[in-house]
């Protein structure tokens, strides 16, 4: 299957930014860009096959309109919406629907875990070892704001929701950190969860 560019619109970086990441786990997908604007969105609408626009950010309506026009394929991610003919897809929705809404027909739920960069696995390993974002952000001499960015594309990328549930993959699945590599990183105040006993997170952490 030939490999379709796409292009993530949504009023929150943040989001945008964690949607791609999602999306590449795709073979057939490949971001290239997001965008928090109509008018930044329009920029680079013409050099894309696929889009994602949130139906919230303003100027939505028209954009997915322009966009169209140019023949992008537009999937429309909306709050109260429900997955319907006209590609609107409910913010409830898996990323996996999203991908099929996209491409029709394409291959199912990719391999968690397989582009997770050098620094994420960083991330991910010394946030197994019970430390939270300002302790993760000191130690790697980054500021905590880049160590939550990381973590949102870390969740996005794994298909889970919070850190507990990205430990807990690494666990399970090797190819997330190879060896379980989660370092000799020092431990804080601990408290073991009890289905992965070799796994413990501070407090401050397993509420993230």
């Amino acid at each position: 299957m030939r490999p379709r560019t796409v292009l993530v619109a949504h009023r929150a970086a943040m989001v945008a930014e964690g949607i791609a990441a999602a999306l590449a786990r795709f073979p057939y997908l490949v971001p290239v860009g997001t965008a928090t604007t109509a008018a930044e969105a329009d920029g680079r609408g013409a050099v894309v096959d696929l889009a994602v626009v949130d139906a919230q950010m303003s100027g939505a309506a028209e954009l997915t309109g322009r966009l169209r026009a140019k023949g992008v394929r537009v999937a429309v991610i909306d709050e109260a919406g429900e997955e319907s003919d006209d590609l609107r897809i409910s913010d409830q929705a898996s990323v996996a629907s999203l991908a099929a809404a996209l491409v029709p027909g394409a291959p199912g739920e990719p391999r968690r875990g397989r582009n997770l960069t050098p620094r994420e696995r960083e991330i991910l390993s010394l946030a197994a070892t019970g430390l939270a974002a300002k302790q993760v952000a000191r130690q790697l001499g980054i500021s905590p704001k880049t160590v939550e960015q990381h973590k949102t594309r870390i969740f996005a990328k794994l298909g889970v929701r919070n850190q507990v549930a990205a430990v807990s993959l690494a666990f399970r699945r090797p190819n997330v950190l190879p060896d379980n590599g989660f370092g000799d990183a020092p431990r804080t105040r601990e408290r073991e969860i009890g289905e992965f006993p070799r796994y413990r997170v501070s407090p401050e952490a397993a509420t993230v």
